[in-house]
């Protein structure tokens, strides 16, 4: 009897030491030290920001801030519907001007394109070798080059603030998204929430309604599960 007891405390032991339980409340703190993070992010403003590039210096992923004004003139769901909207253009515009003015793409036997910062001591001349002929920044080539990255876009976190009524939306981009996104033929513009919910025009929000639109908007921060995979 006493050494099957033996037998079991030792095996919750290993258990513990092995990770299988972790201490109450540290997946809370570990969340919302990522939060506090991508916090910061949206802080910087519009841009790309935590560039993070691999041995070669090639950009394996980073994050881009977008912003927009809320109006509460038509109420408060129809003012955050165009914020996220305006916010997530922002991100795209942002992301594409970086693409344009910072960054050299290389295209890899005519597949994939790998990018690199132009002027970077990190990027390995073989490296930019291997990667074969660099890409021209004509508008056709780059247009096509840059929707596909787009399609590769995430949310990573999002702050509305009722003081300055202003809507933050942080979105990563990654080699491994932008990859998945050409296998994927559905567009990813309906994923934010742009659609209503069993609206019709006419609804809620007419000229014909009695009531005043809510336009008490309210502080609210959102950051995504992913988040932690785009910090360094």
């Amino acid at each position: 009897m006493r050494t099957c007891l033996w037998l079991a405390t030792a095996s919750a032991i290993a258990v513990v030491l092995a990770g299988g339980t972790a201490p109450a409340g540290e997946k809370e703190k570990a969340d919302a030290e990522v939060a506090k993070a991508l916090g910061k992010i949206a802080q910087l403003g519009p841009g790309v920001h935590a560039i993070k590039m691999d041995k070669q210096g090639r950009i394996t992923s980073c994050m881009i801030v977008g912003q927009a004004r809320i109006s509460t003139v038509l109420g408060k769901p129809k003012g955050l519907q165009d914020a996220r909207t305006k916010a997530r253009l922002d991100v795209s515009a942002q992301f594409v001007k970086w693409l344009k003015e910072k960054v050299s793409l290389h295209e890899k036997s005519g597949e994939e394109t790998i990018l690199f910062l132009e002027g970077s001591e990190n990027n390995d001349e073989k490296a930019l070798k291997e990667s074969g002929k660099s890409i021209e920044k004509t508008s056709k080539t780059f247009e096509s080059v840059s929707e596909g990255f787009l399609r590769g876009l995430q949310v990573l976190h999002v702050e509305v603030s009722d003081k300055d009524k202003s809507y933050a939306l942080v979105m990563g981009w990654s080699v491994e998204n932008a990859k998945a996104a050409e296998k994927v033929e559905k567009s990813t513009d309906s994923k934010d929430g742009q659609k209503g919910i069993g609206q019709k025009d006419g609804d809620k929000g007419s000229s014909t309604t009695k009531s005043r639109p809510d336009t008490v908007i309210g502080d609210r921060k959102i950051t995504s599960d992913d988040a932690k995979k785009y910090l360094p």
